[in-house]
């Protein structure tokens, strides 16, 4: 007997070790091995499946801001979520961090994007923990067994790998719930040799710097520049900074991008100063360097470099990578601030607008997002947005600038407003480096007599 019991007690300690082999240990779902192991037979057997791949959005903003027993917290409650909207039997897994699988067994494509608009409805109600409550979204990718490309090769980790891609599709498009095309991994590819080139692009000239000119209204004399990245691909021609900036950001080569942009434009201000003309320059910071608390010391050492003056370097931010984690965000910009550098909330309007964090934001200045710009010619609620925003900016001590001022009509409207400084196809598009300066020659006149800071007009 005692042999048996023995036996007993063996069988339940493999049972036990088995079950920690296919299971989460947070969550109690399957982890991937367990989920490879279940879906296995299925995936491969006649009945059409469908694997579904689920990402949990702010998660590291959440566990970086408030410690991981909180971002522990967030996953456990979603994991609750889901079993619950999925019911018992379907198999739920938890791969890691924030991002969960489920086989849909005997489930069409349509009946898949149903399933996937109600799991990210049930994830993105706001979660109460302990007295805050967080906010939360998700993003969800899903693919089914049928080989559509001919390859009968349809494993587990081949079908997650595809439901991951269409993830990532769901989060630089529109549609937070995405089904899988062949045409994504193409895509996803492309993304994927932009990254690996990027650094020898930096190195042998592929990526520049544009200017954008910008303009003080009413007087239009021409205050500074906005710097922007191109680059032209030897192979795929010029790229569109939406394609190719998201990538570097995710990649974390996004300070080899800024380093690149700012070190351009200094040097400009710089050449721009050593001729009497005092101009700054605007360069777009990325979440990733938000988050960076080495940052501010980059920015020193290159103001030093170049030996310019700190209030004509602008950073523009956007309100959405400020409020992705503020917490991080905040000392980063204080520093900023704190070393004289000029702070604009970009795209302003569109994002959060909470009026209530730009009074806590350390900035100087409020960028109106081109669309209200656009649209004041024909839309009174356009034209109201843009008075409020140059009125509120005002009110808290911050210049106002307009972006997309293409029509006449339009920087009228802005001077009558007050508006501060325009940019915009109107005044010009942005030029590569040598086109810049002969647009600066052909449309200035120096003003006499001003030795310490020559004034650039518009010849209009």
């Amino acid at each position: 007997s005692s042999h048996l019991a023995t036996a007993m007690d063996n069988r339940r300690l493999v049972g036990r070790l088995r079950h920690h082999a296919y299971h989460d240990p947070l969550t109690g779902l399957l982890n991937r091995t367990g989920f490879r192991e279940v879906a296995g037979d299925p995936v491969r057997g006649d009945e059409s499946c469908v694997v579904m791949r689920i990402d949990l959005d702010v998660m590291s903003g959440v566990a970086d801001a408030l410690g991981y027993a909180w971002g522990d917290r967030m996953v456990l409650a979603a994991s609750r979520r889901l079993r619950d909207a999925l019911g018992g039997e379907v198999p739920l897994a938890r791969l890691e961090g924030g991002s969960f699988a489920a086989l849909l067994v005997d489930r069409t494509h349509e009946q898949a994007q149903e399933i996937g608009e109600k799991l990210r409805a049930g994830l993105s109600m706001p979660y109460p923990v302990d007295k805050l409550t967080i906010e939360a979204s998700a993003l969800i990718g899903y693919v089914a067994n049928t080989a559509e490309d001919g390859d009968d090769t349809l494993d587990v980790d081949t079908l997650l790998q595809r439901a991951d891609v269409a993830v990532q599709a769901a989060h630089s498009g529109s549609d937070p719930v995405r089904g899988y095309a062949p045409s994504m991994g193409q895509i996803f590819l492309r993304r994927f040799q932009l990254v690996t080139q990027f650094r020898s692009a930096l190195e042998t000239g592929q990526v520049t710097v544009h200017y954008q000119p910008k303009i003080a209204l009413p007087s239009r004399q021409v205050v500074g520049v906005e710097a922007l990245v191109r680059w032209r691909h030897p192979e795929f021609g010029p790229l569109d900074p939406d394609e190719f900036v998201p990538a570097v950001e995710a990649t974390g080569l996004v300070d080899a991008l800024t380093s690149f942009v700012m070190d351009q434009g200094l040097q400009r201000v710089r050449s721009w100063l050593d001729r009497g003309l005092r101009m700054s320059a605007a360069v777009n910071l990325s979440v990733r360097n938000l988050a960076d608390a080495n940052f501010p010391d980059l920015v020193a050492e290159a103001l030093r470099r170049y030996d310019v003056p700190p209030q004509l370097l602008t950073f523009e931010l956007t309100e959405s990578g400020v409020m992705s984690d503020p917490e991080r965000a905040l000392p980063v910009l204080r520093r900023l601030h704190a070393m004289g550098v000029t702070l604009a909330v970009d795209d302003f309007g569109t994002g959060y607008s909470s009026l209530a964090y730009l009074r806590q934001l350390p900035v100087d200045e409020v960028k109106i997002d081109k669309s209200f710009v656009l649209g004041m010619g024909t839309d009174l609620s356009d034209m109201a947005v843009v008075r409020a925003i140059v009125e509120l900016g005002h009110s808290l001590g911050l210049t106002v600038v307009a972006e997309g001022v293409e029509e006449d009509s339009a920087r009228e409207q802005l001077v009558s407003m007050g508006c501060d400084v325009a940019q915009g196809y109107l005044i010009s598009r942005p030029l590569s480096e040598e086109r810049f300066e002969a647009w600066l020659r052909a449309r200035t006149i120096r003003a006499r007599g001003l030795r310490d800071e020559t004034v650039l007009t518009l010849v209009s």
